[in-house]
């Protein structure tokens, strides 16, 4: 029993050592979890609300998790049901199919949801806007509060795109204003992308290259900001890739007086199919009238809401065909603006019926002008 004591306590001492060991290993693969790099289509998925099981790396619980998904999910059936579904059923008998084609879509912020429901076949989606675009949020490295607090902001933009089906320019800027964790641009349309059926297979960023002619690569090192200002978003469907460009970019003259190669490349993007929307009147000011000729000039064909082309100048160079209703401009803009479109609504007999709200006007002023050349 003398001699047994010290041996038992001996084998203590070790088994405790063997324990502290086991539990050290145990938190450094934890952590080394939650520091993991998700890829950008889980990410996506996250933001979408198709995943409720914690993704590896992620500092949140499964019920959080679970109630973002369950909230996300009802906000995208509200849009699919006021907005998204009777666009694509409008666009499957007013538009011609654009199969493998760029869309070109200006002013669009975020929305990859209304281009793509527009042109569902398109092989091509090139978007521009003022807002930098980000790298894909990295949500495996976030701590539980930045974490939480981002998914938040996340869900609220969800919602009220879910109700009025674009993104407020001022809710744009103080995201991009945010510390940690910030949605950008991308992180909106990747989700899109995922809730519309797609596979993200990789997000890089990108810039114009110096004779206008194409996007090439970003040279600038990954982990600067200003290397994520314009992304390019590969995605896969059914065997087919499809690619979404977001551009950064100042569209008034000035600016693009200023870069040569944006405007040569802006040119060569207009001679697309376009889709103006929520576009806050821009291209009826004389600031805007690089991008608004180029349009009239080159475009096969436009879709736009009131907000875009000048009614006048439109009917010019197209045959535009009218959906919905239009009296005057929302109160948040000019309300000289847009006269001959007013008028043209009154006065045409053969004004198709829109059933879904478009931009800033609610139901029944909602519209839509379709403008075709003879050539598409």
């Amino acid at each position: 029993m003398v001699t047994a004591r010290p041996a038992t306590l001996a084998g203590l001492a070790g088994c405790a050592r063997l324990l502290l060991w086991l539990v050290a290993l145990s938190i450094s693969a934890v952590g080394a979890a939650r520091g993991a790099t998700l890829d950008a289509n889980t990410i996506a998925r996250t933001l979408a609300g198709l995943e409720t099981a914690v993704p590896a790396g992620m500092q949140i619980e499964e019920g959080p998790l679970r109630e973002y998904a369950r909230a996300a999910s009802e906000r995208w059936k509200i849009y699919e049901r006021r907005i998204g579904t009777p666009m694509l059923k409008w666009a499957q008998t007013e538009l011609t199919p654009a199969r493998g084609a760029t869309v070109f879509y200006p002013f669009s912020g975020p929305d990859f949801a209304t281009v793509q429901r527009l042109y569902p076949d398109a092989g091509r989606y090139v978007l521009i806007a003022m807002q930098r675009a980000e790298n894909v949020p990295a949500l495996g490295e976030a701590s539980a509060a930045e974490l939480s607090a981002f998914l938040g902001r996340f869900s609220e933009a969800w919602k009220q795109f879910a109700q009025i089906g674009f993104f407020r320019t001022l809710d744009l800027d103080e995201e991009a204003k945010q510390p940690g964790l910030r949605a950008g641009v991308t992180a909106p349309l990747v989700a899109f992308a995922v809730r519309s059926g797609y596979t993200v297979v990789s997000v890089e960023p990108v810039r114009v290259n110096a004779t206008g002619t194409a996007l090439e690569p970003h040279p600038g090192a990954r982990g600067e900001r200003g290397t994520w200002n314009s992304v390019r978003i590969v995605l896969t469907a059914d065997g087919r890739k499809v690619t979404v460009d977001y551009v950064r970019m100042n569209l008034a003259d000035a600016s693009l007086g200023a870069h040569p190669e944006h405007r040569a490349w802006i040119e060569r993007m207009a001679a697309n199919r376009t889709v103006l929307k929520a576009a806050s009147h821009l291209l009826q000011s004389p600031r805007f009238a690089v991008v608004r000729d180029a349009l009239l000039e080159r475009a096969p064909s436009i879709v736009q809401d009131e907000t875009g082309i000048e009614y006048g100048a439109l009917a010019k160079a197209f045959n535009v065909k009218l959906y919905g209703r239009f009296s005057k401009p929302h109160t948040l803009f000019n309300k000289e603006a847009q006269r001959a479109l007013a008028e043209a609504y009154q006065s045409q007999p053969d004004v198709k019926p829109l059933t879904f709200r478009v931009s800033y006007q609610r139901q029944p002023e909602a519209n839509l002008q379709v403008a075709t050349r003879s050539r598409e």
